[in-house]
């Protein structure tokens, strides 16, 4: 089982740079995703390491082998696509069977009427038989391999595509995008079987999403890219925690974490939409920044007390067992409306159910233990590494 190393790889397309010098390394067993917008490079990124993409510059390893010059077939990957890509006309079984048949045949296989008893006649052999069963057993599609693609449902089709991946035992799966087409029960219950599946078959995953949720459940590291950049490579614990700048920070999370332009003065912090204080324990010295804040950092109503904002709700998006709340600092219009030129719109996530009209003032507290601190230029996450106490509030 190869360790995966991104040397410097760039690719360009024309005059256009999709991935810039992009450095990275995959340990064996691993379940990586590659996170980000649509048009960031991931799926770019999964087509270089099947050897389907040229790579422009750069190395690409498997334990210190480059392999940039190796065909797809000589790699040992399987590729999990998006749109399944199965052949309609094929049964379950023989869409599994495929690599296997492909494997074994030769150039002369390829002869009309040759081609067909052949397939069939390879199909049948004990070792390639018995795998298909194994592997569909394992996927629990044993009563589906007389069936052809149009007969099942969407998450049985997910599974064929796995399945097929998986028989010819690789090295390494790459999967993109595989839940897209589903709903949203089958993309749950999907990311719960192909994380099964990792643990059982002890490879190494790289998966393509844009789907922080994905991420977030099924990756042991993520790598966050945009615009064909690294931004974090880390745990999801880590990345959600403490972001690496304002684009992670903003991206990751659902709701996504709160960003404020705050202003320090001798060690006291006031938002600057509207000059309202924060008490935070832990400051950087005098001058202009973002201040970021997860949604579970804040609740509605506050309890009073020194540490709250003052806001109008936006949205209320009641789930049940939680309350997602929007508000914004500015208040409304004199005519009671608002509209999308007003103030950012933050989120509060608070637990049970809660209702308030839009436009209701509301008092935020805040908790600021878990604060995190961002350049205002650059946008990168700051290191507090000589903190500075603050009293309460002015």
């Amino acid at each position: 089982m190869p360790t995966l190393t991104f040397d410097n790889v760039v690719k360009h397309y024309g005059d256009t740079t999709v991935i810039h010098d992009f450095n990275a390394e995959i340990d064996d067993n691993e379940f990586l995703v590659l996170l980000g917008p649509s048009g960031c490079g991931k799926s770019t990124m999964l087509r270089m390491i099947a050897g389907l993409t040229e790579i422009s510059s750069g190395e690409l390893l498997f334990d210190g082998e480059p392999v940039n010059g190796l065909e797809p077939r000589e790699r040992n990957i399987a590729f999990v696509f998006q749109s399944y890509a199965l052949y309609p006309h094929m049964t379950v079984r023989d869409n599994i069977a495929f690599p296997l048949i492909m494997d074994r045949f030769k150039t002369w296989h390829h002869i009309p009427i040759v081609n067909a008893l052949m397939r069939r006649a390879i199909a049948r052999r004990p070792e390639v038989a018995d795998r298909v069963d194994e592997v569909a057993e394992m996927l629990e599609l044993t009563d589906y391999l007389s069936r052809r693609p149009k007969a099942l449902s969407g998450g049985q089709r997910q599974r064929v595509a796995v399945a097929r991946a998986l028989v010819r035992d690789p090295s390494i799966y790459l999967l993109d995008e595989p839940l897209s087409n589903l709903d949203a029960k089958l993309r749950a219950q999907m990311r719960a079987e192909i994380s099964a599946l990792h643990q059982r078959v002890g490879k190494t995953f790289v998966y393509v999403t844009h789907d922080q949720v994905e991420a977030m459940t099924m990756a042991s590291r993520i790598i966050v890219l945009n615009q064909g950049v690294v931004q974090q490579i880390g745990t999801p614990e880590e990345i959600y925690a403490r972001p690496a700048n304002t684009f992670v920070a903003k991206f990751v999370g659902s709701p996504p974490m709160n960003l404020l332009d705050v202003t320090v003065t001798g060690g006291r912090v006031r938002i600057a939409e509207n000059g309202q204080p924060l008490r935070i324990s832990t400051v950087p010295g005098d001058g202009d920044y973002v201040l970021g804040l997860r949604p579970e950092n804040l609740s509605v109503p506050g309890p009073g007390g020194e540490n709250t904002i003052d806001g109008y709700v936006r949205t209320v998006e009641n789930l049940g067992g939680e309350t997602i709340i929007g508000f914004q600092l500015p208040p409304p219009h004199d005519d009671g409306t608002l509209t999308e030129d007003d103030a950012p719109v933050r989120y509060a996530r608070v637990p049970g159910t809660v209702r308030y009209d839009i436009g209701t003032a509301v008092r935020v507290s805040v908790d600021t233990g878990e604060a995190s601190w961002f350049d205002a230029a650059s946008g990168d996450r700051m290191t507090l590494d000589h903190p500075t106490l603050i009293g309460g509030r002015s």
